[in-house]
């Protein structure tokens, strides 16, 4: 399965794949050089805001990849 978008944050801590499969999926990697995490899953919009709100990640810090 493919991801429909994928971001960055400005500091390429972070990498944010969306899907949808039949709902609104997101996976979160932590991304440290050459290496990448295991995916975070987060199922919803508003899963992602509170993600995002707990790293102190806006929207206009994320870059299309």
């Amino acid at each position: 399965m493919d991801p429909s978008a994928v971001w960055r944050d400005r500091q390429h801590r972070w990498r944010i794949e969306a899907y949808r499969a039949p709902d609104l999926r997101f996976a979160i990697y932590a991304t440290s050089g050459p290496t990448e995490s295991v995916p975070l899953w987060l199922f919803g919009m508003s899963a992602l805001a509170r993600w995002l709100m707990t790293h102190a990640i806006s929207l206009d810090d994320l870059e299309v990849d």
